[in-house]
């Protein structure tokens, strides 16, 4: 980035940091929207405390697809509302996010959920997803009746894949003879989100549960509700994912792999109100309280008190780096 951009970086930052009620901080939704009670909403959340602490006006503006020119679009309509600052998630916003933190060196950009560094006016948040996975994989192996567990993604992407491998890597670290089953709802060049159709992840949901599985690790968005839905009606277990879904279905989400948005959010905003910012890589990991699982209010009384503290123990093992979880997205992008 030139000179005068890194300059220009300076400038806004102290001046958010001096009025930060006169800010507009933007949300660029993914297609699947709020009301996921997942991704998005976690995100919302964060972003509604923010606002609530620094009085900055909040805008969001929803893709109507999942297309990458669309995504620009949907960018383009924040900038022309005189958004100041950005956020959005996941992979499939990087290219946007490079493009418009170069044509736009005066805004600051947040992407959560995919390293990005090399810009001066992006953070990037990420998340141990494959710790809180690992967690909930070893979980399900020590729980499971049949030996048979299921994994359904919303999208074949990096950060979904993540939270496979981790869960993989819990199952198996157990010893536990498990057959996993895996599906994608979409893709990874699929014009189809995979994110946005609670039908599709409850058709998929039931054919599993009538072969035999009786926990499914739902890594679906939107989609993950009909995934919930089917483990109520079918009367197994369910795994939710980003936010705590226990309640969605009572007795039947088995926990929920919490990743917390709302606090990566709330802890970017801070930092740029305050003026203290440093663009680049954050990661919350189970160290950080940036990934748990949930505390199993639903459920717990229906586990064994032995199983409770083993998964317990591995999360203190993971913490204190005695257990390496793999990491597939260990690795910094540059643009």
């Amino acid at each position: 980035m030139k000179k005068t951009a890194l300059i220009l970086l300076i400038i806004f930052v102290t001046e958010i940091s001096i009025c930060s009620a006169g800010t507009t901080v933007g949300f660029l939704v993914p297609v699947s929207g709020l009301g996921d009670h997942s991704f998005n909403d976690m995100t919302y959340a964060g972003l509604i405390r923010a606002k609530n602490m620094y009085h900055f006006e909040l805008i969001r503006q929803q893709c109507i697809d999942s297309r990458s020119e669309n995504h620009g679009k949907a960018m383009e309509k924040l900038i022309e509302q005189q958004a100041d600052i950005i956020i959005t998630n996941g992979w499939e916003f990087t290219d946007v996010v490079k493009e418009y933190a170069v044509k736009y060196p005066d805004r600051f950009f947040i992407l959560n959920d995919f390293p990005l560094a090399g810009f001066p006016n992006v953070i990037s948040n990420v998340f141990a997803q494959h710790e809180g996975s690992f967690l909930a994989g070893a979980l399900a192996a020590w729980t499971t009746t049949t030996g048979k567990i299921g994994f359904i993604g919303g999208r074949d992407m990096p950060v979904i894949r993540s939270f496979l491998t981790g869960f993989r890597d819990g199952v198996a670290y157990t010893g536990n003879d498990i057959e996993m089953h895996t599906i994608f709802l979409s893709g990874e060049n699929d014009q189809s989100s995979g994110f946005d159709n609670p039908e599709q992840g409850r058709l998929q949901a039931e054919a599993l549960y009538n072969e035999g599985v009786d926990i499914i690790f739902s890594v679906a968005g939107l989609s993950g509700n009909g995934i919930i839905r089917a483990a109520a009606d079918t009367k197994n277990f369910v795994i939710g994912v980003d936010a705590d879904q226990d309640y969605m279905a009572k007795g039947y989400v088995l926990t929920s792999v919490i990743k917390r948005l709302d606090l990566a959010v709330l802890k970017s905003l801070h930092t740029l109100f305050e003026g203290d910012s440093s663009p680049g890589i954050y990661t919350f990991g189970l160290r950080e309280g940036g990934v748990s699982l949930s505390p199993m209010t639903y459920t717990r009384h229906l586990l064994p008190e032995e199983t409770i503290k083993k998964v317990a123990h591995l999360r203190d093992l993971i913490i204190a780096g005695e257990i390496n979880v793999t990491n597939i997205l260990d690795s910094d992008i540059t643009p």
